[in-house]
């Protein structure tokens, strides 16, 4: 069995699989920026995901929302409080007395997912996750590609509305989510507010496309649970932004787009075994 932990900006997720990949338990606690409160939490909800048998957890892998140093946790962006290996050492502490004696990896939240969604897909593949930020992945036949490293989508500024701004600043689903007083991006029904949504998305889309030319996109996040409601104006205001000079590739929605993470930590997980 696997742990799978994806330590968002707003959320965390805990999740046990099965060694075959089927998704046996899962959990949602609130990401605090104390970080004591934090591994409080984790303390007090790991048990509710752990088997019966500790033994048969084989590994456990963390999506970490911020720097890794040769795969340790450092800097996290959106939790701007956490220390990396103060967390690390205390994480280490809490699946000891756990008595869950097994490996514990950390790896970039966007590639875990991209890892996950853009698996199957052939030639070159371009994932956007769209949540608290704006993270991303390159894949190359099912494998990350070295650019993927310096891959940065959110952080390119743009104008929108008279005010220039990181893309994430704009487009992201917190961002949305504001822009909608405080609602439920999933719960996004108008045509005006979904029309909004597709203005955002194709303001970094078209330069992604320009730059990379993906023979596919994958898009995730909370925000993609409304993607039907804005696919058709996203293709074509990128169509038009694009011209004749370049290619519109296929966009798809994400398979699990709240949970891409988790289970691309699975197949982490069991990659390294």
């Amino acid at each position: 069995m696997y742990i799978a932990i994806d330590i968002g900006g707003t959320k965390t997720l805990l999740a046990l699989f099965s060694e075959h990949g089927r998704l046996l338990k899962r959990l949602k606690m609130k990401s605090h920026q104390d970080p004591e409160k934090w591994l409080s939490e984790i303390n007090r909800h790991l048990p509710r995901v752990l088997p019966l048998h500790r033994n048969s957890v084989h590994a456990v892998v963390f999506s970490y929302p911020g720097v890794l140093e040769n795969g340790h946790p450092g800097h996290a962006v959106n939790l701007p409080e956490w220390n990396g290996p103060e967390i690390e050492s205390h994480i280490k502490n809490i699946f000891k007395n756990k008595k869950v004696n097994c490996k514990i990896f950390y790896k970039n939240d966007a590639d875990l997912g991209a890892l996950y969604e853009c698996q199957n897909y052939s030639g070159k593949t371009v994932y956007l996750t769209f949540g608290t930020g704006i993270g991303g992945g390159i894949i190359r036949e099912g494998h990350l590609a070295r650019e993927s490293a310096d891959f940065e989508p959110g952080h390119k500024k743009y104008t929108y509305k008279g005010v220039r701004n990181e893309w994430e600043k704009i487009s992201s689903s917190k961002a949305i989510r504001a822009a909608n007083n405080d609602l439920d991006v999933t719960k996004i029904e108008k045509k005006s507010a979904l029309d909004d949504v597709a203005c955002r998305f194709s303001l970094g889309l078209t330069d992604l496309i320009k730059q990379h030319h993906p023979d596919q996109i994958v898009l995730s996040g909370p925000i993609i649970a409304v993607f039907p409601g804005f696919e058709t104006t996203l293709k074509r205001l990128l169509a038009a932004n694009l011209g004749k000079s370049f290619e519109l590739p296929p966009i798809y929605p994400a398979k699990h787009p709240q949970e891409s993470v988790i289970y691309g930590a699975y197949l982490y997980g069991k990659s390294r075994r």
